[in-house]
């Protein structure tokens, strides 16, 4: 599923150099990169919600 994005020129500029700096190929593999890494953050803040919801109910943590 490709989809295009509109960037500003300052966000590409940025952009530009995260690539050279981290040595991505493309622009398509930071992006894939990073909605990756902001979805398992997501994640794991939910599995802490969880959890924390569990031990509280089980009297551990108040």
């Amino acid at each position: 599923m490709a989809k295009k994005v509109k960037l500003s020129n300052e966000s590409a500029q940025k952009a530009e150099e995260i690539l050279a700096f981290h040595g991505y190929s493309s622009l398509d593999e930071l992006v894939d990169n990073l909605i990756g890494k902001e979805y398992d953050l997501i994640k794991s803040d939910d599995d802490k919600e969880e959890l924390a919801d569990k031990l509280s109910g089980l009297g551990y943590i108040s």
